[in-house]
């Protein structure tokens, strides 16, 4: 139990607390506020969100894993394509669970095809922001200069999920 606790919390540490933020901000919205309805426009500013908080999660993640002898040009590169890519693959997921949604339980989320494409650009949008940031990051030297400070992504948060 204890291990499984500490697993959590280091997957809460790398990252996973800004997407759950923003799926409780969707929860809220939707369901006690009904923000959805009466302006419509919000779900381009939650795919956007999304898009970045997952990014920034699957970041955090990769940053977490052990790192051994690979370059750090390899593995530079490594994390700025796994971020993209993962965050894309999320974004399919979660419009496919928007379709499955409204096939069950007749609810209308995904309104139009221009609509669920429009979700997932921005999406995609949001995950290029993080990575603009991060590949910033890197090249300035940001996560070894700040590392004490305040930053957008804590490079020393979590040394291993695996332990």
């Amino acid at each position: 139990m204890n291990k499984t606790i500490t697993l959590i919390w280091k997957i809460i540490r790398a990252g996973a607390w800004m997407p759950a933020a923003i799926f409780g901000t969707h929860i809220l919205m939707s369901r006690v506020f009904h923000t959805y309805a009466a302006w419509p426009d919000v779900d381009i500013i939650m795919h956007f969100a999304g898009g970045f908080a997952i990014a920034f999660f699957v970041s955090g993640c990769f940053r977490a894993l052990p790192r051994g002898e690979v370059k750090r040009s390899r593995v530079v590169l490594l994390e700025l394509l796994l971020i993209g890519s993962l965050t894309a693959t999320i974004a399919v997921f979660w419009e496919f669970r928007e379709f499955a949604n409204d096939q069950i339980f007749g609810t209308n989320s995904q309104v139009s095809l221009a609509n669920t494409m429009q979700d997932l650009a921005v999406g995609i949008l949001g995950s290029g922001l993080f990575i603009l940031v991060r590949a910033w990051q890197l090249r300035a030297g940001f996560h070894k200069k700040y590392q004490r400070g305040l930053s957008l992504s804590s490079d020393r948060v979590v040394t291993s999920c695996a332990s």
